[in-house]
């Protein structure tokens, strides 16, 4: 990863930071730090255990891919959806910060692993299984901030111009 990519990815641990350079890893769970409403594959602060992986929220990501690989079309539709699902759950409005690190995360899974579209096998060992299969883990392809960006410009452009037939679930 480049010294950039990960500069920006860490940028919002900053302010957990001890002078001696250490954090505790409990403090990144404060709201409104790194942790955000409208995951998509965790529930929402105020609705409780917003630590705690969501079988059904990843499979509901599935459920937006129609079957098929995920992809960034179909992520924007999962963004889409968590979106509405967040705010009819009571959610807060992200400040502008965290909006952006809501539209990066969405694509940080994509690009981490560099493999194009995300099939099931892929989501279910990050996600379930909390690792990298072999083939993220020897792929070459540089992770950068660039690539980051260039992912979430690309589900941003199905978000504004519409994801599809899934648009309003």
């Amino acid at each position: 990863m480049s010294k950039t990519a990960s500069a920006a990815l860490t940028n919002a641990l900053k302010p957990l930071v001890r002078e001696d350079g250490t954090f505790d890893l409990v403090d990144t769970r404060k709201h409104n730090v790194i942790e955000h409403d409208s995951s998509f594959t965790r529930l929402d602060f105020h609705e409780g255990d917003n630590y705690t992986f969501q079988r059904h929220m990843l499979q509901a990501m599935l459920d937006d891919a129609d079957g098929q690989t995920v992809t960034l079309r179909s992520l924007a539709r999962t963004f889409i959806r968590r979106g509405k699902e967040s705010k009819a759950a009571g959610a807060p409005n992200l400040p502008i910060n965290l909006w952006f690190v809501r539209m990066l995360q969405a694509v940080g899974v994509r690009n981490s692993c560099m493999v194009g579209d995300l099939s099931k096998e892929v989501l279910e060992a990050v996600f379930v299984e909390e690792r990298f299969p072999d083939e993220v883990l020897h792929n070459t392809k540089p992770r950068t901030v660039f690539t980051l960006l260039g992912n979430a410009i690309g589900m941003m452009f199905w978000v504004i111009v519409g994801p599809g037939k899934s648009e309003t679930k």
